[in-house]
């Protein structure tokens, strides 16, 4: 069974604990923001399936759904993962931050970083099983 969730705000890059350039959908009507957009999928993935189906379209300001959806449209296809970790050694603290979106090899966390600054919608069908003709 396929579970759709939209994600919607604003492309933004932030520094996150000592990670920097870490991707946020800010939400224009709640400011500040929450969790990197990386860690909120991956939490979704577990939830709700690693098989994904990732549509988003981009404007330059916030628009209803019905209207991003309208515009240019863009559909990546394939088995999802993401990551969002952070690296630590008990000698020197704080090493990096780890934070992919990869869907059918696309790489999805990149394609919305050149992006930043943008009304982004971004919808993702998750399925614990793969389509017919999937790996």
């Amino acid at each position: 069974m396929a579970e759709t969730v939209r994600y919607r705000g604003i492309l933004a890059l932030h520094d996150w604990d000592e990670a920097m350039d870490v991707l946020f959908l800010d939400n224009p009507e709640r400011p500040g923001y929450d969790d990197p957009l990386a860690e909120i999928v991956t939490d979704d993935i577990d939830r709700h399936g690693r098989y994904l189906t990732v549509r988003y379209w981009t404007a330059g300001t916030s628009r209803s759904d019905d209207d991003m959806i309208e515009g240019a449209l863009r559909e990546l296809l394939g088995a999802g993962e993401a990551e969002f970790r952070n690296a630590y050694s008990e000698i020197t603290g704080y090493l990096w931050t780890d934070e992919d979106i990869k869907v059918g090899g696309h790489d999805l966390l990149e394609e919305l970083k050149a992006q930043a600054g943008r009304y982004c919608l971004l919808e993702i069908g998750y399925s614990k099983e793969a389509s017919p003709g999937d790996p």
